[in-house]
């Protein structure tokens, strides 16, 4: 099925912007509302969404016994077929953004983002009791689970049907008093950061609430997912309108594989020592450095302590700021919101079909 050619041709996003004033999006003061309460809410209603919700097991059984890499590298061949296709997507993401993005990802005409946010005054179904300071902007990101569960681990097993609460590691049955910690160990998620399908989900069409730790970055992330290239987000490094930490908190989140591991950490030696790009050394290991899954591990470890990131930076203040600051930006889970993005706007029956169809729509 073709694409209608009058439709949009962007990824869908709505920021809602809160009639709020900026500090108080940045957590300065507490909302007006009972945390506890919502997650009870969220605990009945989960149960009834997912029973509506029809699992998308990857690859698909049309492709069993189909190699990983086969299916990846012809998925990043039809990336242009898809990217900027929200009338094709078969998925909805809500991620919260709850403090101000930086207004300098727009860049040129063949950037993905647009920096102008578009407004919401109906509320997105509010409940007629629920107070207006549970509102955040949120970002609706319309995309494709073959090219989500392809490279996410976290997702994949969401989308294919299994609990949240079963894929983060926990010693007993979570409570709004005991954080979750990721499967990694390296931070806690609060209970009410979940990842959860919101009430507007159907059948073919799971809607996602997704707090991700760095929303600035994410759809840097997306990009990389869909086309398989690191242009985008190393330029966005470069020019300071993301943030290392931020992305790499994101790829721990996500389950990502080794490969974007392996780029944030070679980046990030780099920039720790850019006197060996001017003089490389004819016996350098560089290549090979960070190709270890241990070796990316141990720099994680270290490099995405904010304080640890935070103190190095200020020793020096010769070494280059790009894709890092000397105030971290904190996680997005540290910043107080409610139950931002339980519901979204009304999804358009989705189209049939898909990124691995024979057929693709371009």
């Amino acid at each position: 099925m073709a694409p209608d050619n009058k439709q949009s041709v962007c990824i869908k996003k709505l920021e809602v912007d809160p009639p709020l004033s900026p500090k108080r999006c940045r957590g300065s003061g507490e909302p007006t509302f009972d945390t506890s309460m919502a997650v009870v809410d969220d605990a009945q209603s989960v149960p009834r969404v997912m029973s509506s919700f029809v699992p998308k097991p990857f690859p698909p059984p049309s492709l069993a016994g189909v190699p990983l890499e086969y299916i990846l590298d012809q998925l990043h061949n039809l990336a242009p077929c898809y990217w900027h296709k929200p009338e094709t997507a078969d998925c909805t993401l809500v991620i919260p953004v709850p403090y101000p993005r930086k207004a300098n990802l727009s860049g040129g005409p063949s950037s993905p983002f647009s920096s102008r946010p578009s407004y919401d005054p109906s509320g997105l179904g509010r409940r007629v009791t629920e107070p207006s300071l549970n509102f955040i902007p949120r970002l609706f990101l319309r995309l494709h689970t073959d090219y989500l569960s392809a490279h996410s681990s976290f997702l994949r097993a969401l989308f294919s049907g299994s609990s949240p609460i079963d894929l983060i590691s926990t010693s007993s049955y979570p409570t709004p008093n005991s954080p979750l910690r990721t499967s990694s160990g390296r931070f806690t998620i609060p209970f009410d950061r979940l990842p959860r399908l919101l009430p507007s989900s159907t059948s073919e069409h799971p809607v996602l609430f997704l707090p991700v730790p760095d929303p600035a970055s994410i759809e840097h992330v997306m990009h990389w997912m869909y086309f398989g290239d690191f242009t985008l987000i190393e330029d966005s490094l470069e020019d300071g309108s993301i943030e290392w930490e931020g992305i790499a908190r994101n790829v721990e989140y996500l389950g990502l594989p080794t490969d974007i591991k392996v780029f944030l950490g070679r980046w990030y030696s780099r920039w720790l020592h850019p006197e060996r790009e001017r003089h490389p050394c004819p016996d350098s290991d560089d290549e090979t450095i960070y190709s270890d899954d241990d070796s990316v591990d141990s720099d994680y470890d270290s490099a995405s302590d904010a304080e640890d990131i935070s103190t190095e930076a200020s020793r020096d203040d010769d070494k280059p700021t790009r894709g890092r600051t000397k105030c971290a930006r904190p996680l997005s889970w540290t910043i107080p919101f409610s139950d931002a993005g339980r519901y979204a706007p009304p999804i358009p029956s989705p189209a049939k079909i898909s990124p691995l169809d024979s057929a693709p729509p371009c």
